[in-house]
């Protein structure tokens, strides 16, 4: 006889097969019995027989309940290993969740500097424009100050010229009226 758990935690009994292990089947119970001499209930070696197999009746229902042990605390870590399984899965799920989130929140922020970006290089340029076509004015207004400058000089020179022949002739008129 064999023991086996079973997957609800009780202990079924098997007979394994004599045939497997080189035995011959007998033909029939009545048969085997007939070639089983019966013991007498007073033979020494019959009475050590008795005891030898309560002595094995009492392993086996040790064995029988070591293995219900055994297979209670299997069946116990199977359970405790299950639910940490699902803890961590659900860990696992929390933690995926959170890191698609902040992923797609990264994203998001990453975009909006992408935007602000674009909007500051756009206003940059116009910037630059508006400060070229001040130096372009600024250019232009130098050009004129210095064509004014020069048409000034130009004046100077002829006013400073008008007044040395308005000199030169005062001069000229003041000797004639001694004369």
């Amino acid at each position: 006889m064999v023991f086996v758990a079973n997957s609800r935690g009780g202990v079924m009994q098997k007979e394994l097969n004599p045939e497997l292990f080189g035995e011959k089947k007998s033909a029939s119970p009545a048969r085997r019995e007939a070639l089983v001499p019966p013991a007498p209930s007073t033979d020494p070696a019959y009475l050590n027989t008795d005891r030898q197999i309560f002595e094995l009746k009492t392993q086996m229902m040790s064995v029988n309940e070591q293995l219900t042990k055994l297979t209670q605390a299997l069946n116990e870590a199977n359970k405790t290993g299950g639910a940490r399984m699902d803890r961590y899965q659900q860990s696992m799920s929390r933690l995926e969740t959170s890191h698609n989130g902040l992923a797609m929140e990264a994203g998001q922020k990453i975009q909006q500097i992408n935007n602000k970006l674009a909007e500051r290089k756009a206003l940059d340029a116009k910037i630059q424009e508006m400060v070229d076509r001040h130096n372009n004015v600024i250019k232009s207004f130098e050009v004129r100050l210095n064509h004014m400058q020069k048409l000034l000089t130009e004046k100077e020179a002829q006013t400073q010229a008008a007044y040395a022949a308005l000199n030169e002739a005062k001069m000229e008129i003041a000797r004639l009226k001694r004369f």
